[in-house]
């Protein structure tokens, strides 16, 4: 297997499908996929799902059937596509078990360990799409985008006003346009996210009490664990004036800005780029096409189509992150507005303290809940939150937090096979809480008022895209220019933002994961789920189902 080829060769096969077929058409998926650099254990997963769909639609088949198998390379990004002309068969509604109704999840899908399902022409379609390999990492492009900027604003400060007013009059305009391009994708990307987000629920909705009780907590989690953040250290930054504005005219404050989260148009929040007004809209329009269920089917389509595509156009985009970084600290230095980064600093140091205290907080919760050995159950979150946190992936630690769910906290399957890849999904406590952090230290760093209603826009905001960020890379990129909008913090704070995301990103997937895992052993136990003796086994007993 080469890890560092970027392209998957053309290929086209037809095979029949029968039990060689099957066979034969699954080798040929394992080879492509070994080609484009996916893992050998991701490998494994995805022929086993993509043989059990095969099987599917081989038991309905009533005459001989020809499978297409395709793989290759368009505009960068590599798939593999295995389609099979005959009637509708959605793996997800001919399955019965819910094991089988994942098999295509758009969750999984999202993460790159499902295949994506569609019917057209005739024909039943699987198409996978893996991640395009890195030569370099992307934490290394963006460390060497860093140390550039830096490098070549400090030589350029130091030459002649003349050369460095030349610079500048590159540098901004540039800056300008690329702040322009993402402003053009939030937008659409929020409003899509949430609204297929809420779209996806209605495959979970089947579960009845189990997804209602697990989404319900997810939910209220995220937002108290970003209010009770703020109240902790939203006074670290410029205490006076919160203080300043509490009263009759904070209460005012607050109830305009929960009223003008109605939009009086369905345009004008994409042109101000209002985040809250596109996040309400989507959610009315998710809430609605979920009521019209079948109804609706051809806009649900629809909408999933257009969520592809601007998601693909995002990570086209994301593939220039590192150019975009360094234009924008650039440019930030050749402002001369760097010095005195206190407030950034603090607000990047108190975000880590806050994500690493969470997951302890959290896991001491639910032991004292549980009546379990805090040591114990620390033990067993450890390995998923240490991938986590190496790695700044949640899908690189979706296996291991898998099975520590389910084999070491005891779990039942029923609620880890959906609850896990959804947490991973929209349960990003750690973003919620590092969003804030980063933008309360960017507030003081620019002078932005901090009043008790721009505090609650905030933790709005802040917990409204960790749940809608797109799962892409350069996607929290995206809610850095919604989330600074929206808080009246200048777009030059862009540069600070990322290059602190850098540092913060591992530590949010971090939070992020552990918490995860700790409230759905409070999820699964209110449920009545949960296998408290196997939860209260130690790690080198815990390990066999």
């Amino acid at each position: 297997m080469n890890k560092h080829k970027l392209t998957l060769p053309k290929q086209r096969k037809e095979v029949p499908l029968d039990e060689a077929g099957i066979d034969t058409l699954a080798q040929l998926l394992a080879s492509a996929l070994e080609q484009a650099g996916v893992t050998r254990k991701d490998v494994i997963r995805l022929r086993l799902a993509v043989e059990e769909i095969l099987g599917l639609w081989k038991s309905d088949s009533e005459k001989e059937t020809i499978c297409t198998f395709r793989c290759g390379t368009r505009l960068g990004r590599m798939y593999l596509e295995i389609a099979a002309p005959g009637r509708r068969i959605d793996p997800d509604e001919a399955a019965t078990d819910l094991a089988g109704q994942m098999l295509c999840s758009d969750l999984l899908a999202q993460a790159g360990l499902s295949p994506v399902y569609s019917y057209r022409d005739g024909s039943n379609r699987l198409a996978l799409y893996p991640p395009r390999p890195q030569t370099l990492s992307p934490l290394l492009q963006l460390l060497l985008a860093i140390v550039s900027a830096v490098v070549a604003g400090a030589a350029l400060l130091a030459l002649p006003a003349g050369v460095r007013d030349a610079a500048v009059g590159i540098v901004d305009p540039l800056f300008a346009a690329l702040m322009g391009i993402l402003q053009t994708l939030a937008g659409p990307m929020i409003f899509l996210g949430v609204c297929w987000g809420i779209l996806n629920m209605g495959d979970i909705h089947m579960l009845g009490r189990i997804g209602k009780t697990v989404l319900l907590r997810f939910l209220g989690a995220i937002f108290l664990l970003i209010a009770v953040t703020a109240v902790c250290l939203v006074w670290l930054f410029h205490p006076e004036g919160g203080a300043a504005s509490m009263g009759g005219d904070a209460a005012a404050q607050i109830y305009s800005m929960i009223l003008s989260i109605i939009p009086t148009n369905i345009i004008t929040p994409f042109l101000e780029g209002n985040s809250l007004q596109i996040i309400f809209m989507a959610i009315c329009v998710g809430l609605v096409l979920l009521v019209l269920g079948e109804k609706a089917s051809a806009l649900r389509t629809l909408l999933g189509q257009i969520n592809g595509a601007v998601q693909f156009m995002m990570e086209m985009v994301s593939r220039y992150i590192a150019l975009f970084v360094f234009v924008s600290l650039l440019s930030l230095m050749l402002s001369d507005a760097v010095s005195d980064l206190g407030g950034v600093i603090k607000g990047l140091l108190l975000g880590i303290a806050a994500c690493v205290v969470w997951p302890l907080l959290y896991a001491l919760w639910a032991c004292l809940q549980l009546k379990v050995s805090f040591p114990v159950v620390l033990r067993k979150l450890l390995p998923a939150y240490l991938i986590a946190l190496s790695t700044a992936s949640s899908s690189a630690a979706l296996s291991t937090n898998l099975e520590t769910c389910e084999r070491r906290l005891g779990i039942s399957g029923r609620i880890v096979q959906f609850a896990v890849p959804l947490g991973q999904v929209m349960f990003k406590t750690g973003a919620g809480v590092g969003f804030f952090v980063l933008a309360l230290g960017l507030a003081e760093f620019y002078g932005v008022a901090m009043s008790p209603s721009w505090v609650i826009t905030g933790v709005l905001t802040a917990g409204l895209l960790a749940i809608a960020a797109p799962p892409v890379p350069g996607g929290s990129l995206t809610c850095y220019t919604v989330l600074l909008t929206q808080l009246g913090i200048p777009e030059e704070a862009i540069g600070l933002a990322v290059a602190g995301n850098v540092i913060l990103e591992f530590f949010m997937t971090g939070c992020g994961i552990s918490c995860l895992q700790s409230e759905l052993m409070l999820s699964a136990n209110k449920l009545g789920m949960l296998d408290r003796d196997r939860l209260r086994q130690r790690g080198d007993q815990a390990s066999h189902p």
